[in-house]
């Protein structure tokens, strides 16, 4: 057999055998360490597609996780950014991302509502400061919630949370934006007896609203909002369920050839302030 024949032979066995283990030509790997290890029991990524009117079309990558040392890798994926799902004996922890237009040249902030932790970036407080003046952590956290227009957002949402609506259970969980723009995490539930229910049912939602600051308020554009799950279950099966989202996890970038590496440290516990934990 000819010399040229032998070698597309051998390239054709070799990309099979790279398909066959999930590495295709043109895909990228996720690979990390998850601790403490033998916590996960699944690994993998969520690629996220639009949502139809009353169907997710998000679709789930699960990769290889060794019990011993947590060390996990996915394979075969296509070039571009998706969320790291790990699950547990206790539930599940997804990546999700929060962004809103133009924050690359904007002061930042990222508040975990249930917790009250504010962190911020590339915001300066010292125009907003007399010559001298020395705030105490209470005083500069009040000034920064102001300035950033932060304050004005969190009174808002308390006042939404009040009104009647069909989900019974309204609860923010986490805001990231800037002086003009926002995005808010927000779990939504209905427990109380509804249409079509069979019985003690449970529909659980988790959504990102955005809000953009006009004429000195907040308000909420109707279009941008976003249904990251959905789920209808039976009260015992909701009382069980763990199910949190974590923005530390989403976004991880694929490149085609490389392995992009994202270690990820599980809470004992899942946060409540983040979703669903088992009741």
């Amino acid at each position: 057999m000819a010399r040229g024949v032998w070698a597309a032979v051998l390239a054709a066995v070799a990309w099979c055998a790279a398909s066959l283990a999930g590495e295709a030509a043109g895909t990228g790997k996720i690979v990390g360490t998850i601790t403490p290890p033998g916590k996960a029991t699944k690994v993998g990524v969520a690629e996220r597609f639009p949502a139809t009117l009353m169907k997710l079309n998000d679709k789930l990558h699960w990769g290889k996780v060794d019990p011993k040392t947590g060390e996990y890798t996915i394979v075969g994926l296509a070039p571009q950014k998706y969320d790291l799902v790990v699950e547990t004996a206790e539930g599940r922890i997804e990546g999700v991302v929060l962004e809103v237009l133009g924050e690359e040249n904007e002061p930042t902030y990222d508040l975990n509502l249930g917790t009250g932790e504010l962190k911020v970036q590339r915001f300066d407080i010292k125009p907003y400061l007399e010559e001298g003046q020395v705030l105490s952590p209470e005083e500069q956290n009040k000034l920064i919630r102001q300035k950033l227009r932060l304050a004005k957002l969190e009174d808002h949402l308390q006042k939404l949370m009040t009104v009647a609506q069909f989900m019974d259970t309204n609860r923010p969980l986490y805001v990231h934006g800037t002086p003009k723009r926002a995005v808010v995490l927000i779990e939504l539930a209905r427990k109380s007896a509804f249409y079509a229910d069979k019985g003690g049912e449970v529909i659980w939602r988790i959504e990102t609203w955005p809000y953009l600051w006009m004429n000195d308020v907040w308000h909420k554009p109707n279009k941008g909002l976003r249904v990251w799950q959905r789920l209808r279950l039976s009260g015992p099966e909701f009382a069980k369920m763990g199910y949190v989202y974590d923005p530390s996890l989403g976004g991880i970038e694929v490149k085609a050839g490389e392995a992009t590496k994202r270690d990820c440290a599980l809470p004992e516990k899942l946060p409540k302030s983040l979703g669903k934990v088992p009741e």
